[in-house]
C-alpha cells in the first residue's frame, strides 16, 4: 500500500494557511461578540441585502430631516427673540412718549427723541438678525440685510417731511413714505425679497414656512412710529412746541395698539414653532424604529458569537503548538 506524504515546505505552507484563516475567523467573531452586529452582511443576511438597502435610505432621509427640523427650530427662536425685542422697545417708547407728553412737557422731549433713536436701532438690529449666513426677516433674500440702518431711515424721512407745515401734510408724507407700493420704504429701507422664504420640509408631506419679512404691516407700523418720535425735537418739523407734544403724544398711542399686531405675529410664529417641535419628536420616533429595524437585521447571537469564538481560539492555540512540535522534527532529534 503507498502512503502518501506531503514535503516539510508544503507542510508548513498548509500550517500558515489554517493560521491565517482561523485568525480572520476570531477576528470577526470578536468583532461580532464586541458590537452585536455582524462582521459580514452579506454572508449574515444570505445575500439578500435590499431590505437593509431600504431601512438605511430611510434612514439617512430622515437624518436630513432632522437637521432640517433643528435649523428651522433653531431660526425660529432667534425669530421670535427678535419680534420680542421689538415689541419690549416699542411698549418702553410708548411709555416714555405718553409721558414726556402729559408730564415732562418740552424739557423732555430731547431725552425723548434721543431715547426714540436708541429704541429704533434696537428695532432695525434685531429684525436684521441673521443665522448661518442666512438674513432671518429678508424673505426669499436671505442673502440680504432687510433693513437698512436707522441713520439712512431718518436721513430720508428728513427729506420727505421738510417743508410740511402742519399735521396733515406730515401725515399725509408718512402714508406716502411708508404704505405706497413702491415707495421709499419698500426701494430704499427695506432690501429683501417680496416673496416668502422656501419652506422646509419635515417629512410626512408636512412643510413648515418661516414667512414673516421685516416689511410686514406690522412691524412696518411700529418703525414707522418710533422714527417719527425720533424727530420730534428735529428742526424739520415746521410744528410749535405744543404741536409736537401732542404728536408725541399720539405717537405714544399708537405705538401701544400697535402691540396687538406684533403679538398676533408673534402668535403665527408660535405656530409655526410648535409644528416644528411636533415634527422634530417624529422624526426622532422614526429614527429610533429604523434604527431598531436595521438592528435586528444586522444583529447576531451573542452568545452563540462567543461559544464560535472560544472554539476558533482552542483551534488556533492547537495548531500553534502542533506547528511547535513539527518544526523541533529532524534528523538529528529523531536518531538520537
Amino acid at each position: 500500500m503507498a502512503i502518501q506524504s506531503i514535503g516539510d515546505l508544503a507542510q508548513e505552507f498548509a500550517l500558515r494557511r489554517q493560521v491565517v484563516s482561523l485568525t480572520r475567523e476570531m477576528n470577526r467573531l470578536t468583532q461580532e461578540v464586541s458590537t452585536g452586529q455582524a462582521a459580514d452582511t452579506a454572508r449574515h443576511l444570505s445575500g439578500h441585502l435590499q431590505p437593509l438597502a431600504d431601512i438605511e435610505r430611510a434612514l439617512v432621509l430622515a437624518t436630513a430631516q432632522g437637521d432640517a427640523a433643528r435649523l428651522a427650530a433653531v431660526d425660529g427662536g432667534l425669530m421670535q427673540a427678535a419680534l420680542e425685542r421689538v415689541q419690549s422697545e416699542a411698549q418702553g417708547l410708548a411709555e416714555a412718549a405718553l409721558t414726556v407728553s402729559t408730564v415732562a412737557g418740552a424739557s423732555g422731549l430731547a431725552p425723548l427723541a434721543a431715547e426714540a433713536r436708541m429704541a429704533l436701532e434696537a428695532m432695525i438690529g434685531a429684525l436684521n438678525v441673521s443665522s448661518a449666513g442666512r438674513a432671518l426677516f429678508a424673505g426669499d433674500r436671505s442673502d440680504s440685510v432687510p433693513l437698512a440702518s436707522a441713520g439712512t431711515l431718518l436721513s430720508e424721512l428728513r427729506l420727505v417731511l421738510s417743508g410740511q407745515g402742519d399735521r396733515a401734510g406730515i401725515e399725509a408724507a408718512l402714508d406716502a413714505f411708508f404704505d405706497v407700493p413702491g415707495g421709499p420704504f419698500e426701494t430704499i429701507i427695506y432690501r429683501g425679497g417680496a416673496d416668502a422664504a422656501s419652506g422646509v420640509a419635515l417629512g410626512a408631506g408636512e412643510t413648515v414656512t418661516l414667512d414673516i419679512r421685516a416689511e410686514d404691516d406690522a412691524l412696518r407700523g411700529q418703525i414707522r412710529n418710533a422714527a417719527m418720535v425720533a424727530l420730534l425735537d428735529d428742526g424739520v418739523l415746521a410744528l410749535d412746541m405744543g404741536e409736537r407734544l401732542a404728536l408725541g403724544r399720539d405717537l405714544g398711542g399708537r405705538l401701544l395698539s400697535g402691540q396687538g399686531r406684533m403679538v398676533g405675529l408673534r402668535a403665527r410664529l408660535g405656530d409655526a414653532e410648535a409644528r416644528i417641535a411636533q415634527a422634530e419628536s417624529r422624526i426622532a420616533a422614526e429614527r429610533t424604529s429604523l434604527s431598531i429595524a436595521r438592528n435586528d437585521l444586522v444583529s447576531v447571537d451573542i452568545f452563540a458569537s462567543a461559544t464560535a469564538l472560544e472554539g476558533v481560539q482552542f483551534q488556533l492555540e492547537a495548531l500553534y503548538t502542533l506547528t511547535v512540535r513539527a518544526s523541533r522534527l529532524n534528523l538529528a532529534a529523531f536518531l538520537s
